[in-house]
């Protein structure tokens, strides 16, 4: 039997609720795309911008690698000159998502 599972959806409400890092300065509605093609529902994105991952991409890949985003949340000095979470430091490109990885073991 096949199931149906429903394509994932995020509201523009929810990308607003965390301000312009979120729609990282563009369409609040453009931004709520990209993160329900990359598979977020409202409630798992607003998971991953309050561990301040405000790529869809990058909570994708991090998914995909099994952190979650409480464990994105875990901030670190790894990445840069700065303390910031895992998350936000693959989103901004200043750490992979496999460093992302080896950063969150130790929330685990």
């Amino acid at each position: 039997m096949k199931v149906y599972h429903p394509k994932a959806k995020t509201s523009v409400e929810t990308i607003r609720r965390f301000g312009e890092l979120a729609d990282r300065g563009g369409d609040a509605g453009v931004a709520a795309e990209a993160w329900a093609n990359a598979g977020f529902d409202d409630s798992m994105t607003a998971r991953w911008l309050e561990a301040r991952c405000f790529d869809p991409d990058a909570a994708r890949a991090l998914t995909d690698l099994g952190v979650n985003p409480e464990q994105a949340a875990v901030r670190t000095p790894d990445g840069g000159d700065y303390l910031d979470t895992v998350g936000y430091k693959v989103a901004n490109g200043d750490l992979t998502a496999g460093g992302g990885h080896a950063r969150s073991l130790s929330s685990r």
